[in-house]
This record gives structure tokens, sequence and C-alpha cells, in this order.
């Protein structure tokens, strides 16, 4: 296998232009050039801010072709500029053979297990897997799994037994504390992007605009009541993980902050398309937001609840209700006063 250059990059729908363009200066005569259209990108182009935000999906969607069209094309023409062949998404076993990154990474498991700060492993590992996109990413995970020792298995089987022997300490906690309401409003943003989603599949790819027009009403509240989840976001970034961090536990604010940020990117974007009626766009970007906030809602009933369970004193819950109140609600309605005075 021919190892990648420094500079290669993973060319698929989820790169950017700014990503595309510093790794291959040269490509920017042959996206101005190209044909229905792309030249009349050359303006927006030299936007900063919109070269980092836009993808080569959001490209394909303004320029209606297929996206696996402008990502082939893309990779012949840095194949010709660079000599060799391209990096592009969606071949997992290029990782799998890639024994440098899977070494590099099981060193960075092997430090964990060994002590180091989570802070320092968080960062190490998104360096390592920044560039992978979701097919790589099962495939290396397989890959790793296939690599660890028995040992690791064992003690790996052991902490999980006893966490489900702890069972929830909080049993189920009343109306009003933090734990009820983190799972209340989980619920109901699962309702949310479910019904999002229903509705961008039944507008399908490229909705006539009479379709459009008759579900966008629609469509549009469903965005403007899943915007709320900046208030959950905002609460745990300024009242679950400070109070977590009291407690030495800082792996949810390193592991989470960069995916929330992340969500609300998304969403800004599907404002927008709704917002000028690019419904190509919408439906990608919608698409998107329900597979991260799902991400989200999973991670923090496998990380963010039980660590707080674990940790939290009666007078850490009583802390983390004060602040959420100070940054508020909106996914769902404020909560009842808790505890009882």
């Amino acid at each position: 296998m021919t190892a990648p250059h420094p500079r290669d990059i993973l060319i698929g729908p989820r790169t950017t232009v700014f990503t595309l363009l510093a790794a291959y200066p040269f490509l920017e005569p042959f996206l101005l050039a190209r044909d229905r259209g792309f030249e009349a990108l050359a303006e927006a182009r030299a936007l900063s801010r919109w070269a980092r935000i836009m993808t080569l999906d959001d490209i394909a969607a303004r320029l209606e072709v297929p996206r696996s069209e402008l990502v082939y094309e893309l990779a012949a023409e840095v194949e010709r500029g660079t000599g060799r062949p391209a990096r592009i998404a969606g071949a997992p076993r290029r990782i799998v053979e890639d024994e440098r990154r899977l070494g590099d990474l099981r060193d960075i498991v092997d430090g964990l297990e060994a002590g180091a700060p989570l802070l320092e492993t968080a960062a190490r590992w998104r360096a390592a897997t920044a560039d992978l996109e979701p097919a790589e990413a099962e495939a290396l995970d397989a890959a790793l799994s296939e690599t660890v020792n028995s040992e690791q298995e064992r003690a790996f089987g052991e902490v999980q037994a006893a966490l489900t022997r702890e069972g929830d300490p909080l049993g189920s906690p009343p109306v009003g504390h933090p734990l009820e309401s983190l799972r209340r409003e989980a619920v109901r943003i699962r309702q949310l992007s479910a019904d999002l989603r229903s509705e961008l599949e039944r507008l399908g790819g490229s909705p006539t605009k009479r379709r459009w027009r008759r579900q966008k009403p629609l469509v549009s509240h469903l965005v403007d009541l899943l915007s709320g989840v900046e208030s959950r976001f905002r609460r745990e970034q300024q009242a679950w993980f400070p109070a977590l961090g009291v407690h030495a536990v800082e792996g949810p604010q390193s592991l989470l902050t960069q995916r929330q940020t992340e969500a609300l990117e998304t969403l800004r974007r599907l404002r927008l398309a709704v917002a000028r009626d690019d419904a190509p766009s919408a439906a990608a970007a919608g698409t998107r937001l329900a597979d991260v906030l799902e991400d989200l809602l999973a991670q923090d009933e496998r990380l963010v609840e039980p660590l707080a369970e674990r940790h939290f004193s009666a007078g850490d819950w009583t802390a983390v209700r004060e602040l959420e109140d100070g940054v508020g609600w909106r996914v769902i309605p404020p909560p009842p006063p808790w505890p009882d005075s």
C-alpha cells in the first residue's frame, strides 16, 4: 500500500472548500472554470468564512449535480496534479490497512489505560481521527477491537458489569430534578428530530417548488422548535460540565463541546437554507442535524448522566438546578421548583 502524502486529505461530501483548496490550491482554476455554474461562486469563494463552512455536498446541491460526480471529478484532477491517487470518502479498507495510524491509536489507548490525562488523550485522539468519514471510523473501531488483548477485554467487561450492578442510584428522580428534566428534554428532542426527518424524507432530494411551498411551514416550525437545543447545550456547558469538573471529571466537556458546536453550525445552515428556499440543502442539513443530535443525546445517556449520578451530592444537584434556571429553557417548559422549599 502506498503511504499517503502528509498533505493529502480525504475528499468527500463533508470536505469544505477551504480544506480542499488549502491542500490542493491548484484546484481553484479547475473549480472556477467548471461548467454548470461553478464560476458563479468565484466571488463568494474568496470569503474565508464561506469557504470554511461550504462543503462539497452543499456545492453539489447548488450546482444540481450528483455529489459522487463532483467528488470523483475532483479526485481525478487531484491525481493529475499530484501524480498520486486521491483519497476518497467511503473506502473504509484504507484505514484498516493504515498500520501507522492504528499503531498511534493503540498507543493512545494504552496511555489512557496507564492513567494519561483525559484532556490530553482526547486532544490526541481528535488529531489522529479528524479526517475520518463515518464508514472509516466504523472500520477503525473494528480494527482496534481486534488488536486489544484478552486482559483489556476482561477488565472492560468487569467495569461494565460493576456499573450494571450499581444500577440507578437515584431511581426515578422527581419532577424538577435536573436529571429528570434532562431526560424529559431528550425525549422531546428525539420526537422533533424524528418529525423533521420524516418531513424531509417526504420532500425527497429535489422537491418541486410547489411541494416545497406546501411543506415549508411545517419544516420551518420544526426547525424553530429544534433551535431550542442551544439552551440545552448552554445549560450543560454552564451547569453540568462545571459541576463535574469540581469532581475532576472533565471528560464530558472535552468530548462533547466540539460536537455541540458542530450541531449548532449545522442548525444555522439549516435555518439559512429554509429561509432561502433551498430545499435540497435544507434536506441535507436537516438529516445531518438529526444524526448529530442523536449522537449527542446518546453520549449524555452513556456518559454525562451516569457520571453525575455517581459523583453529585444533594448540594451539587441543587447548584446545577439553580445554574440551569439562570440559562433558561426552550425545548420544554421550565420545570417546577426543586427541591421543595
